[in-house]
C-alpha cells in the first residue's frame, strides 16, 4: 500500500518494455523494469520474443496488485515493434514510457568475430532501439503530449573488456543524445543479480 509520499507520478502512466521475459522465476533488466514501475503504478505492456516469459513477468506483476500485459513480437521486425506499439493504445490508449532492453552478447576481438555475428549483434542490440522508438515516439506525443525513452546500455561500453561488437553495439546507446527525454542505462550482470530490489545508475541524463 503507498502512501503519498511513496508516489512516484506514474499513477495512469503506460511503459513499453522490450525483452521484459526472463527464464523460470529468474529477473533481468526486463523483468526487473517492468516489475519496478507497476510497483510505482504504471501500467505495463510487457514484449518479448517468447510471450511465456512475458506472461510470467506479468503473472509477477499482478501477483503484487499490479496492471500489466504480455505480448508476443520480435523487435527485429519493424511491423512487430508497430504491432507492440498498437497493442499498448489499443489497451489503454496511451503510452508515456518505452525501455528498450532487448540485447544478445559476443565474444571475440575484431580478428576473431565472422562479419554475420557482427552484423546480427548490431541488428538486435542498435536496430531495434531506432526501430521501437521510431513508432513509439510519436504515440507519446499523441497521447501523452511527450515521453521517456530509457536504452539499456552496458558497462562494457565505457570499460571495454576485449568484447568487441558487444562493446561496439553499446557504445551508441551510451552516447546518445536527441531532443527528447532520453536516458542512457549502464548495466552490469551484478546490478541485476537481485533485481528488483536494485537499482541501475543512469549514465547519461535526458537531453537538453
Amino acid at each position: 500500500m503507498q502512501g503519498p509520499e511513496d508516489d512516484a507520478g506514474l499513477a495512469g502512466k503506460v511503459a513499453l518494455i522490450s525483452g521484459g521475459g526472463a527464464a523460470g522465476d529468474g529477473i533481468g533488466n526486463g523483468r526487473a523494469a517492468a516489475i519496478l514501475l507497476a510497483r510505482a503504478s504504471a501500467k505495463v505492456l510487457v514484449a518479448d520474443r517468447d510471450l511465456k516469459l512475458a506472461e510470467r513477468t506479468v503473472e509477477m506483476i499482478m501477483a503484487e496488485g499490479g496492471t500489466a500485459a504480455a505480448h508476443g513480437g520480435d523487435v527485429t521486425s519493424e511491423t512487430d515493434c508497430k504491432i507492440l506499439v498498437e497493442a499498448a493504445l489499443d489497451r489503454w490508449g496511451r503510452l508515456d514510457f518505452l525501455d528498450n532492453n532487448v540485447g544478445i552478447g559476443s565474444r571475440g576481438s575484431v580478428v576473431d568475430e565472422t562479419p554475420e555475428q557482427y552484423r546480427r549483434v548490431m541488428q538486435v542490440n542498435v536496430e531495434t532501439m531506432f526501430l521501437l522508438s521510431k513508432h513509439a515516439i510519436p504515440a507519446m506525443i499523441k497521447t501523452a503530449k511527450g515521453g521517456a525513452i530509457v536504452n539499456i546500455s552496458s558497462i562494457s561500453a565505457l570499460r571495454p573488456r576485449g568484447l568487441t561488437t558487444y562493446t561496439t553495439s553499446k557504445a551508441p546507446s551510451s552516447v546518445s543524445r536527441a531532443p527528447w527525454r532520453l536516458i542512457t542505462v549502464a548495466t552490469t550482470s551484478a546490478s541485476t543479480a537481485s533485481a528488483p530490489d536494485r537499482c541501475t545508475r543512469p549514465w547519461s541524463m535526458p537531453a537538453a
